[in-house]
C-alpha cells in the first residue's frame, strides 16, 4: 500500500494585517503585512511535506489569475496537487487581524472551497493513500462521504472539526481513528459545559480517540482506557494562525512512523509551538530540520531518532 496520506481541505490566499489591539469602530495602523498560502487544508499539506510525508491535496481553486501561482507555491513544498480541481469562481481568501500578543481574528471567503462536491473528486485516491485527513469548512456531504468511504477501505482517519455545521456530525465523527478540535469547538460540538463530559460524548460515538488542542496550555489524549496530557514549550508567541494545522501534521506524521500516543502528542505539541513563534500559517509551520532541532534542544533525544 502506498503510505501517502490524502488531505481534504480548503486553499486560501490568506492576508495579514499585524496591528497592536483590535478596536471595534477604530481606524489602525498596521506594522506590517503579509500574504502566505493558507486554509486547513492546504496548510496540513504544507506541514505534512516539510516533515517528510508523501501527501495528495485534494481541493479547489478558482478560475482567476491567482488559481495558478498558488498551486505552483504548494508544488514547491512537494504535495502532490493532481487531485485539485478548478472551479468558476474565487480562489478561497482570508483576512487574518493579528494583534501584538499573537491572538488573531480572521474573516474568510470560501469562494471555490465551496465547489469541493463528491462528483468532482477523483476517488482513486482511496488506492494511493494510507490515511486521510478531513476538516469541516468545506460542503459537509463531501465531509461524510469521504469519512465512510475512507473508513470502509480500511484508511486512518483523522477528522478536524473546525468550522463543523450546526447540523448533528456524531455520525461522521464515529467514523474516525482520531478527532482533533481545540477546547472552544469540542465544547460547542458536544453542547457540554465541562471537558470531561465533553470527551465522554465524542467518545461514545466510537471514535478510537479524542485529541483535544488548549493552545498555550498543549494538548491531552483521551480513548477509553487511557489518559494523558503534554504541556506547550516555552516560546516566544508572535502569531498563533496555523498552530492548530502544523499540531495535525506532526500528529498524523508520528502515526505515519508508528510512534506510541505519548510520543505522537509530544511531536504535535512541538511542531505548534514552533509554529507560533514565527509569522504566517504554511509558511511557520516546521521543517524536519526544525522539528528535529527543536526536540534535541528540549531533551527529546530518542524521539529524534525515532524521526
Amino acid at each position: 500500500m502506498d503510505e501517502k496520506v490524502a488531505i481534504f481541505g480548503k486553499i486560501n490566499v490568506d492576508t495579514f494585517l499585524y496591528i497592536d489591539q483590535l478596536l471595534i469602530g477604530e481606524n489602525h495602523l498596521c506594522q506590517q503585512t503579509f500574504i502566505d498560502i493558507g486554509g486547513k487544508g492546504a496548510n496540513t499539506a504544507i506541514a505534512l511535506a516539510k516533515l517528510g510525508i508523501p501527501c495528495h491535496l485534494i481541493a479547489c481553486v478558482g478560475s482567476d489569475s491567482i488559481s495558478q501561482s498558488v498551486l505552483k507555491k504548494i508544488e514547491r513544498y512537494g504535495v502532490d496537487t493532481s487531485f485539485i480541481r478548478s472551479c468558476n469562481a474565487q480562489t478561497g481568501k482570508t483576512f487574518v487581524v493579528v494583534e501584538s500578543k499573537g491572538r488573531n481574528t480572521m474573516f474568510h471567503l470560501l469562494g471555490a472551497n465551496d465547489h469541493l462536491i463528491p462528483e468532482i473528486i477523483d476517488w482513486t485516491f482511496l488506492e494511493k493513500s494510507s490515511a486521510v485527513f478531513v476538516q469541516f469548512g468545506i460542503p459537509f456531504e463531501t465531509v461524510r462521504e469521504v469519512v465512510t468511504m475512507s473508513k470502509r477501505n480500511g484508511k486512518y482517519v483523522y477528522i478536524d472539526p473546525a468550522g463543523f455545521p450546526d447540523e448533528s456530525v456524531f455520525e461522521i465523527i464515529a467514523y474516525a481513528d482520531t478527532v482533533a478540535p481545540n477546547e472552544t469547538e469540542i465544547l460547542k460540538l458536544t453542547k457540554e459545559t465541562n471537558l470531561e463530559k465533553a470527551v465522554k460524548k465524542l467518545l461514545s460515538t466510537g471514535v478510537e480517540e479524542v485529541v483535544v488542542k488548549l493552545g498555550s496550555k498543549g494538548a491531552s489524549l483521551f480513548t477509553e482506557k487511557t489518559s494523558f496530557h503534554i504541556n506547550a514549550y516555552e516560546v516566544n508567541v508572535i502569531d498563533t494562525t496555523g498552530a492548530g494545522d502544523a499540531f495535525n501534521a506532526a500528529y498524523i506524521a508520528g502515526k505515519m512512523k508508528k510512534f506510541g500516543r505519548r510520543e505522537t502528542l509530544k511531536l504535535a505539541v512541538a511542531a505548534s509551538s514552533i509554529c507560533v513563534s514565527k509569522r504566517g500559517t504554511s509558511s511557520a509551520s516546521p521543517t524536519k530540520d526544525e522539528l528535529t532541532s527543536f526536540l534535541n534542544s528540549i531533551g527529546e533525544k530518542e524521539l529524534v531518532k525515532s524521526l
